[in-house]
């Protein structure tokens, strides 16, 4: 699908801005086309705009300025959705806006640039180029910050259930935290790292317009931030699974005690009957009449005493003081 549309109409009361960028939408080649005559794109350009995800970077083609990002929109329920692709191509007093990736998941960009904003949250105002660009870049890192938050809770969450010995954690939930940080943290460091590298292109053109370079530098630590954010608790989720797999190695050592203590207490009184069941004559009790019953009394006595044995050992289920320390905690 491919919209090429001016980033909206202004409020009532407000002043149109002074260029209309153009945005696309999952071109094709043909929907490229206009775009790049109009433009003249290097066919570079072109191409990584025809390929799709292309790790985020800042580049500088005959006067265009071509900054590429990975997008993350939170959704209602905490999770991100799927990741799409923002490329912004700068030239002299216009803009072009390119998005790729699933319709579902796609920031609006017509409205993020035609917000009027308010007092609890300014907006830089849209009145040229850079202008959008910054207001893009924003929003994008603002999302990344609210997403970093929402994994904070749920990491806690995570770290409460794995650490506390009464529950059994989900390893789902786990590994489907493990995803959403993994894809913040991509996707913020990456935007980081396109900054920083691109600092000296960003510099020659923010001499066009000197009051935006604060909101240069402010985006560029609050990425930086964002982006070491997600690193550590990138490092804290795996200690996480480190922890959860200790816990599943216990269990599972655990069962494998169990099933030796009941294979222990299954092997005596059939040691005793294979004993019995040899063809001697001077086996003891044999000719006793009541010899059957004192070899099953044997038996019994003998499993008891290597059933509280185990059961002491925590072989059989936990032992009294763990029980009371698991009631008390």
């Amino acid at each position: 699908m491919s919209v090429e549309a001016p980033a909206g109409r202004p409020p009532s009361g407000r002043t149109p801005p002074a260029f209309q960028p153009v945005i696309l939408v999952n071109p094709s080649r043909e929907g490229l086309d206009g775009v790049r005559r109009r433009f003249g794109l290097h066919p570079l350009v072109v191409a990584d705009l025809l390929g799709g995800r292309q790790h985020p970077k800042v580049e500088l083609f005959e006067g265009h300025l071509c900054l590429t990002i990975w997008d993350l929109h939170p959704s209602g329920d905490g999770a991100t959705r799927a990741e799409t692709e923002i490329a912004m191509i700068l030239h002299d007093d216009e803009l072009l806006v390119v998005q790729r990736g699933p319709d579902h998941g796609m920031r609006d960009i017509s409205a993020l640039l035609d917000a009027p904003g308010g007092a609890d949250e300014p907006l830089l105002p849209v009145t040229s180029p850079l202008s959008a660009v910054s207001r893009i870049l924003d929003a994008v890192v603002h999302d990344f910050i609210e997403l970093c938050a929402g994994v904070e809770e749920d990491l806690d969450d995570v770290e409460a259930e794995v650490f506390d010995s009464r529950i059994h954690e989900d390893y789902r939930s786990i590994y489907r935290l493990r995803q959403r940080i993994g894809r913040i943290d991509r996707a913020a460091s990456g935007l980081a790292d396109a900054l920083r590298a691109g600092r000296a292109e960003f510099e020659t053109i923010f001499t066009l317009e000197p009051a935006l370079r604060p909101y240069l530098t402010h985006l560029e630590l609050a990425a930086e931030g964002a982006a070491r954010l997600a690193s550590a608790e990138h490092e804290a989720l795996d200690a996480v699974v480190s922890s959860h797999e200790s816990n599943v190695a216990t269990r599972q050592n655990q069962d494998m005690r169990t099933i030796s203590a009941f294979a222990a207490l299954l092997a005596i009184p059939t040691v005793i009957a294979g004993l019995y069941g040899m063809n001697f004559k001077n086996l003891p009790l044999i000719k006793w009449e009541y010899g059957w019953v004192a070899v099953g009394v044997a038996v019994l006595v003998l499993d008891l005493v290597v059933y509280f044995a185990f059961r002491r050992r925590g072989w059989l289920g936990a032992r009294s003081g763990d029980r009371r320390d698991a009631g008390t905690s």
